[in-house]
């Protein structure tokens, strides 16, 4: 008992530490350097206003501002609970608040799914949630008014329930909350989709660690796509009535965004993004920290910091599979692991490809992306992994050898750190501080 006392009062410092690291952002960052706040802005008002979705004659009537009318509003549920909770505070500052309680349930997932992957390991357990508390980028993202951070934190939540679902069995009742919670990400970004193969992946996986029929692994399979559909299915319809047979709400997006921008919507070929050395630069440096409309970029010597940690976390994520090829302790002889009642390992295995998956589809889906011109290289399109990419890194980090590991760790928090205050005061020093985002 005093151990999980414990526990929620160190997820609560947490908390409270990304509380207090996001709220000098709501009253520095301008909206005009939010990316597409304007447009955010002007669904939220209308939401909280109207207190009705707004019709194709209300987004055409908004002009280049309602480019986000016609997509799933759900994402903006809190900065519209939010701007009735504080009603005497300007809505372009109350709305901001929505983003930040995103952002406070992905630190609160992070926890949780700390517990379970390094739950004999508490430098690990410690550092995955400080990195979501402290990585510089996602700090931003959380404190102005947007979708992403609703998004991100239904996708963190979606990626504990997998976890769950891997280490305690593939449950009905875990299949019908992620189901709901796919719902809900389907109507708040459709980036985020990217992380829901996830979950049946962790279905999977788990039925065939618990032996489970093939009837009772479709059982929980059918009820998350069935509850997920059921939540999805009359918003989508609703939207095809409304906006002439636009099912998602994205081709009234495109159309009234390639107006608004003069800028062509028509696809470019894979080879042609792949090639391009500035779009990975970019992609990297604001998965990081690049402010603004992708135009306030920090010292090199933070992209060339971040940039060698991820080189050693891969040689030390290659190191632990060598060591464990050599100890025989790693084999893909998984049926005969599982006559052996090796479950743990299995468990575990199935737990760190989860997030591989949520990684590998997140990196797929940011590249269909950028091939259907639906978006550039920006590194906020990855935050509904945010999680899984912190885990892999640390863990890497951690796997370089004995002695070194958790100084590393140490490392990576500290760089997440010290780019975050000094991003404070950069932006401070350019913006100041101000009352009302406009």
């Amino acid at each position: 008992m005093q151990l999980k006392k414990l526990d929620n009062a160190l997820i609560l410092t947490f908390i409270l530490a990304a509380l207090l690291v996001r709220v000098p952002f709501l009253f520095i960052v301008p909206m005009v350097e939010a990316p597409d706040e304007y447009a955010h802005f002007w669904v939220t008002k209308f939401l909280s206003e109207n207190l009705t979705v707004p019709d194709a004659a209300q987004v055409a009537a908004g002009g280049p501002s309602a480019v986000y009318g016609s997509l799933p509003p759900f994402a903006y549920l809190p900065h519209v609970l939010f701007s009735h909770l504080i009603p005497g505070v300007d809505i372009s500052f109350s709305e901001r608040i929505g983003s930040i309680l995103g952002g406070l349930v992905t630190v609160f997932a992070a926890c949780r799914i700390s517990e379970l992957l390094f739950a004999s390991n508490r430098v690990l357990r410690l550092a995955l949630p400080m990195c979501v508390v402290l990585h510089p980028q996602f700090v931003f993202v959380n404190a102005y008014c947007n979708s992403d951070s609703t998004a991100c934190a239904f996708a963190s939540l979606l990626i504990w329930t997998s976890l769950v679902v891997i280490f305690r069995g593939p449950e009905l009742r875990y299949a019908a909350f992620a189901g709901i919670l796919c719902a809900f990400i389907a109507l708040s970004k459709f980036s985020a989709l990217a992380i829901v193969p996830v979950i049946f992946f962790a279905i999977m996986a788990s039925s065939w660690i618990y032996r489970k029929t093939a009837v009772q692994t479709i059982a929980p399979l059918g009820l998350t796509a069935l509850s997920a559909a059921l939540i999805c299915v009359p918003w989508f319809a609703r939207n095809a009535a409304v906006f002439h047979g636009d099912w998602l709400g994205t081709i009234t997006m495109r159309d009234t965004w390639a107006k608004t921008f003069n800028r062509s919507i028509e696809p470019v070929s894979l080879s042609s993004v792949l090639k391009q050395k500035v779009w990975w630069q970019q992609l990297f440096c604001s998965f990081w920290a690049v402010f603004g409309y992708q135009k306030h970029y920090l010292p090199a010597g933070f992209y060339l910091a971040y940039f060698s940690m991820i080189l050693i976390s891969s040689a030390g994520t290659f190191t632990q599979i060598s060591q464990a090829v050599r100890e025989k302790s790693i084999s893909f002889d998984f049926l005969r692991q599982l006559r052996e009642g090796d479950d743990v390992r299995l468990k575990h295995r199935a737990a760190w490809l989860s997030l591989w998956v949520c990684v590998a589809f997140s990196c797929a889906g940011l590249l269909y992306a950028a091939v259907q011109n639906l978006g550039g290289p920006q590194g906020r399109y990855l935050f509904p992994s945010e999680i899984a990419f912190m885990a892999i890194i640390l863990s890497g980090l951690y796997g370089l050898n004995q002695k070194w590991g958790t100084r590393l760790v140490f490392v990576f928090v500290g760089l997440n750190g010290v780019t975050l205050i000094y991003s404070m005061i950069l932006l401070y020093s350019m913006f100041g501080v101000r009352i009302k985002p406009y």
